[in-house]
């Protein structure tokens, strides 16, 4: 039982005439029909939040797959893998950004950007590595004060899922769109940081050339 509807009726008032009777039940079934849409969205919306963890994990699973054996995870990363591999990387190291092993067992984390920054971090490449995925997202940041517009979306989507931690149900209501266009945009947008990534480690190896000459 959701809720209850009737109808009040004086002796004032004659009673419904079959028409009016009939348009009364239309409308009835209308409301059931739709609450009983709603009740199924919410169970959908309920199972699709339980397959989500799974899903990542067996990405996770097919991930480690591709790198074992590979210069990843044996040496450094001289030459940079693949665009999709490398935004498969990042997607995984920024789903950790707090902490967890797709960030302290990264590929990224021989990259030579990332060795550098380790610097400035005390020598500790987990904390160099998170620099650097920041350094990224900051390339994708407009000028001028931060506003949720078009222009910023994309930046706003990696700002509030992950440097804030917010939930994707959280952040598609504060952006104003459905879960799913939060996850197309989340793609292009890890992709956007995945490019400025490899932007900056051709710029690590220009350096490195130049001190080398």
């Amino acid at each position: 039982m959701i809720g209850l509807l009737g109808l009040r009726r004086t002796d004032s008032r004659p009673a419904l005439g079959d028409e009016q009777a009939e348009g009364v039940s239309a409308l009835a079934d209308r409301a059931a029909v739709a609450l009983a849409d709603r009740l199924l969205q919410r169970d959908v919306f309920a199972v699709v939040d339980r397959l989500v963890p799974k899903v990542e994990a067996i990405q996770r699973m097919r991930a480690m797959a591709r790198y074992v054996g590979s210069p990843a995870l044996t040496g450094s990363l001289d030459e940079l893998p693949g665009d999709a591999d490398l935004a498969q990387m990042v997607r995984e190291a920024l789903g950790h950004y707090w902490g967890g092993p797709r960030l302290t067992q990264s590929p990224l984390l021989r990259l030579r950007v990332v060795r550098e920054a380790m610097q400035e971090h005390d020598g500790n490449p987990v904390n160099a590595l998170r620099a650097i995925l920041r350094r990224g997202i900051d390339r994708m940041r407009p000028e001028g004060e931060r506003r949720f517009t078009a222009e910023w979306m994309l930046y706003n989507i990696l700002e509030l899922k992950f440097l804030e931690g917010r939930k994707v149900r959280d952040v598609a209501m504060r952006l104003a769109m459905s879960e799913a266009d939060l996850y197309r945009k989340q793609r292009v947008a890890i992709e956007a940081v995945a490019n400025a990534i490899a932007e900056m480690e051709r710029e690590a190896a220009e350096r490195a050339a130049t001190q080398e000459s």
